[in-house]
């Protein structure tokens, strides 16, 4: 699939302090397969950082064609788009829309490509959730590495995925966990099940106290995302077989419906944002996961590699795009 390009492409990610956006510009770069640097946002100074990545561009020998890789998070619209300029022939834009406000940067026509729950158009790839860093090898490897745990635990096992406040919704508080955390102990009893708790860096602290408290009744282990094994989250993915997701993380809900099992999604207004249930209502509509309740009945669909999807089109369409252009050997 790669053939086509000779020397290899090479793939810049922008670096990003939100989790969620960073995993998915690593899970892309990952499933493209050339190899990838990330790089840092762009600075005030647009001269210094130009020439920041002139000079990386130039350690690798001058002429490639260049992937980079951005999207939603900091906002860094326009000034990757300006990259342009100093890349005029060889540069590949490509924006990782995971939520977008409802009238979109002005400037985002100017990428080659978009990836998005939301938009449509020649140059978007329509998707079914996000962009996540999980792939089939990565699950089973993770399994082997944790079989020794989890064959040990009752089963069923339900994975339950914790997210928490967001930067425009900030319901995720005592009473909200309480109530929550009663609809998964019903739904864990009635199953007779084993819960394997996993948070995320939005998740309140005093919230995470009170769900604890909920499950005291229930057969669990809680495994803090700062201290658990790097593996251990996809490990969880590929044993657990239902998992309950609070709706406020698409990147956790998708990551979730990738592994092509049951996902009961919490999609309480005072934690998600109404983007959070556009997007998730997709989910749902195809098929992939339903909205949390105290009735629970398995179910099945095909799995959904939004990930895969992207790699894909970007491969065919760039060089498409990237032919039409007059490649000279100059920056």
């Amino acid at each position: 699939m790669h053939t086509f390009m000779k020397p290899a492409p090479l793939v810049w990610i922008v670096d990003s302090e939100y989790t969620g956006e960073l995993n998915a510009r690593i899970g892309l770069a990952e499933h493209l397969g050339f190899g990838y640097e990330r790089i840092p946002r762009p600075s005030d100074n647009q001269d210094e950082y130009h020439d920041l990545l002139k000079k990386r561009y130039l350690q690798r020998g001058g002429y490639q064609t260049i992937f980079i890789i951005s999207g939603t998070g900091e906002e860094t619209t326009s000034e990757i788009a300006d990259l342009r300029k100093i890349f005029p022939k060889q540069l590949f834009t490509i924006f990782l829309a995971s939520i977008l406000p409802e009238t979109p940067h002005p400037r985002l026509t100017e990428y080659d490509l978009i990836a998005s729950p939301q938009l449509t158009g020649e140059n978007v790839v329509s998707l079914l959730g996000v962009p996540h860093n999980q792939t089939k090898n990565k699950l089973a490897h993770a399994a082997l590495e944790h079989k020794g745990y989890f064959h040990a635990l009752t089963q069923p096992i339900i994975g339950l995925l914790i997210g928490g406040n967001t930067r425009y919704c900030n319901g995720f508080n005592e009473t909200y966990a309480r109530h929550f955390a009663q609809q998964v102990v019903h739904i864990s009893q009635s199953l007779k099940a084993v819960l394997v708790i996993t948070n995320s860096r939005r998740t309140p602290v005093q919230s995470m106290s009170m769900m604890l408290t909920e499950f005291s009744q229930l057969p669990y282990d809680f495994f803090d995302w700062q201290t658990s094994h790097p593996s251990f989250y996809s490990a969880l993915l590929a044993h657990a077989e239902l998992f309950i997701v609070t709706g406020d993380s698409l990147s956790m809900c998708s990551e979730a419906v990738f592994t092509g099992k049951p996902v009961l999604v919490d999609l309480n207004e005072k934690v998600t944002e109404c983007y959070h249930r556009d997007i998730i209502g997709k989910l749902i509509e195809h098929g992939a996961a339903k909205k949390l309740s105290t009735d629970y009945e398995p179910w099945t669909y095909p799995v959904i590699d939004t990930t895969q999807q992207i790699a894909e089109a970007i491969l065919q369409r760039s060089h498409a795009t990237l032919h039409s252009r007059d490649l000279s050997r100059a920056v």
